[in-house]
């Protein structure tokens, strides 16, 4: 068990992890009616191996050329997020725990969500812009399934070992990530190799319910 260490670091996925939305990407593709025999064509083309990660994310962004990004912010502060979310992450803040965000789903989210709830950090892939209107274009940060690479920049970032962080995820993009840190914790996964190199695997719509498998390794909520 978890007594006698001390974490430090929490880091989240956000799709389907801190949000009841497994993609925001698809989200916003069907909240313009872009999804069916559009958009989804090209993550089939994906998942089969005709295209790139990045040539996928590219053919995403280029159908929302020229929509504002007023409408796209809109959009994403609709998507729902889990209950129970300030609850559990002022759990984790009282443990003296920063928290931060790893997501390959988009930066207007991940920094809104940051914002909002205090994160320390956060990482996503950055739409384009220019005069407030989106060009089509996209800097891919975080790819899929290389969250490592944000792992150890947030381990350097704040002068951590791998033993004083936690992850929490959902996907197979989170594999790398769990494998890097000291403790990890499947919230509502559909990978089964993923719940199977999680430290607890959990089912839930409340992120409260996370707290009593936590407290052997963190210690009881504060009064």
């Amino acid at each position: 068990m978890g007594r006698g260490r001390t974490f430090k670091l929490a880091l989240f996925d956000l799709d389907g992890t801190l949000t009841k939305e497994k993609s925001a990407w698809e989200y916003i593709h069907r909240r313009l009616g872009a999804w069916n025999g559009y958009a989804e064509k090209f993550q089939e083309a994906f998942l089969r191996g005709e295209i790139t990660y990045d040539r996928f994310c590219q053919l995403d962004a280029e159908i929302w050329k020229g929509m504002k990004v007023l409408e796209l912010e809109r959009i994403l502060r609709e998507i729902p997020l889990y209950d129970g979310i300030d609850h559990f992450l002022g759990y984790l803040r009282s443990k003296g725990i920063k928290m931060g965000i790893i997501s390959s789903g988009l930066s207007f989210l991940a920094d809104w969500i940051a914002h909002r709830y205090a994160f320390d950090y956060a990482v996503a892939n950055e739409l384009g812009a220019e005069d407030g209107v989106l060009n089509g274009e996209i800097k891919i940060n975080v790819h899929y399934d290389r969250k490592g690479e944000w792992v150890q920049d947030a381990l350097q970032k704040f002068n951590l070992r791998k033993e004083e962080v936690l992850a929490v995820g959902d996907s197979p993009g989170d594999i790398v990530m769990f494998q890097m840190v000291g403790l990890s914790i499947a919230f509502n996964s559909l990978s089964p190799q993923l719940e199977s190199l999680a430290t607890l695997s959990i089912r839930s719509l409340d992120l409260r319910d996370l707290i009593p498998p936590l407290v052997p390794y963190l210690g009881p909520p504060e009064d």
